[in-house]
Parts: C-alpha cells; structure tokens; sequence
C-alpha cells in the first residue's frame, strides 16, 4: 500500500528508525566469537570466549530484551549492565578496560548490518530535494560505536543528525527522544515526518510529538492496525513520491 500524497504541511524534514527501517541485521557469530577471544586477553578473565559470550554479552543481551519488553520509557544503563555481567564472574573491570570491551563487542556487531538496498537512493533523492535528514532510534548501545557504525556502513554522510536512546535516556515513544532528534536535526515538529517500522515505537510515538509518521511494513505482516499512521510504506523507495517529491 502507498498513499499517493501525505497531507498536511509541505515536509521539511524527515527522522528515520534504523532497525528495519534503514538496516537490517543477523547475529554474526563468528565476528562476536572472534571479539570475545580478544576481550578475554585484554581483560585477563581467565575464560575463554564462549563462555565470555554467555556471561557477558548474552546475558547483557537478554536484559536489553527484557527491558524492551518491560515497555519502560526510561533507556538501560548498558555499562552499568555489563559490568554486573562481569560482576557475576567477579571480575572487575577499571572503566576504560569496559568500555574497550563493549567497544569490540559493538564493532564485531558491524558484521551483521546489510543496509537496506533503497536505502541510500532514497536518502539522496531527499536530500536533492533539500530536506534534512536524521535518525531517531532506540539503541541502548555504547553511542560512539553507533556513530562508528553509521560511518562503516555508509550511512553518516547522508544524514545530518543522529540520536540514539542511549545517549538521551529515553526511549520511543517518548517524546523527549523525538524533541532531542528535532533539536538536533534543527527541524520543528510540524513540517517533519517520522518513518519506521514499528507502531507504538515510531507510529504513536511520533504522533504523541506532533509529527506525522509514516510506517515502512516491508519486514512486518500486521497490517490490522496500519490506520493508526499517516501513510504506508511496502518500499522505502517510495517515499519522495509519497512526499511530493516526484
């Protein structure tokens, strides 16, 4: 489904989720494995690295997904997480030997990123247009290796702002996440679009900020509920038509 044309005000600007939005991702085994035999030698543990990974980054992992789940508003403290991982191997790590940890651990998960292939067009046609351009999404992770990620993949140079929950604290739907990205992108709410996948996070979310959202449902089936958006998206790709653009 593709709305011929949005309502409202002419777009200015639009944020954009990363997570099957912009990306998508598969768990790389073989880059974490590799990660974790080299955090087993720089933090002197005395594990190797399959266990490292089960203490560490899996038990991280499943307490990220269980505060998702919780629907809390409020982020993680992802290094407070990881070093009560490593508290219950007692092992106590000085912050910058963590934070060199959690920083291999994120640069290996840049293994596992394919950016979606209407992607980057899709950023240049909007740009050409002279809109601004920035990202708005819930990553609990170490902020500078998220940075670090956008530019591995080729995506920081398309876009003006990004803001990822763990430096704000918040999550969406919260609007304070979305007024940190407009405040970043330098774009006000009204003449902004917000585009992801997922409806509380990005449709509600954006709404409860005085956003238009539309919803990109190309990895999702429930299509039950997709009159809570502004507009549909099968393809990315479609977007500048969807906008005015084309």
């Amino acid at each position: 489904m593709t709305a011929a044309r949005l309502d409202g005000a002419p777009v200015e600007a639009v944020l954009f989720d990363y997570g099957l939005t912009l990306i998508t991702y598969t768990r790389p085994d073989a880059a974490l494995h590799a990660a974790y035999t080299r955090i087993a030698a720089l933090t002197g543990a005395g594990r190797d690295a399959d266990e490292l990974l089960d203490a560490v980054h899996d038990r991280v992992d499943a307490r990220v997904a269980a505060h998702e789940a919780s629907g809390s508003l409020a982020e993680i403290d992802i290094v407070a997480a990881h070093r009560a991982a490593w508290a219950e191997l007692r092992v106590e790590l000085d912050a910058a030997t963590l934070d060199r940890a959690m920083q291999e651990e994120q640069e290996a998960w840049w293994q596992g990123i394919r950016v979606a292939a209407d992607a980057v067009p899709t950023l240049r046609a909007l740009r050409k247009a002279g809109l601004r351009l920035g990202i708005c999404s819930n990553a609990p992770y170490r902020p500078a290796s998220m940075r670090d990620q956008l530019r591995h993949v080729g995506l920081l140079d398309h876009v003006d702002a990004a803001v990822f929950s763990a430096e704000v604290g918040w999550r969406k739907p919260s609007p304070r996440i979305f007024a940190a990205a407009l405040e970043a992108l330098g774009a006000e709410h009204d003449t902004t679009v917000h585009v992801g996948d997922r409806l509380r996070e990005d449709v509600d979310g954006a709404h409860a900020a005085g956003m238009r959202a539309v919803r990109l449902r190309e990895h999702h089936d429930d299509v039950a509920e997709d009159e809570r958006a502004d507009a549909v998206l099968d393809r990315l790709r479609d977007l500048p038509e969807l906008l005015g653009l084309r």
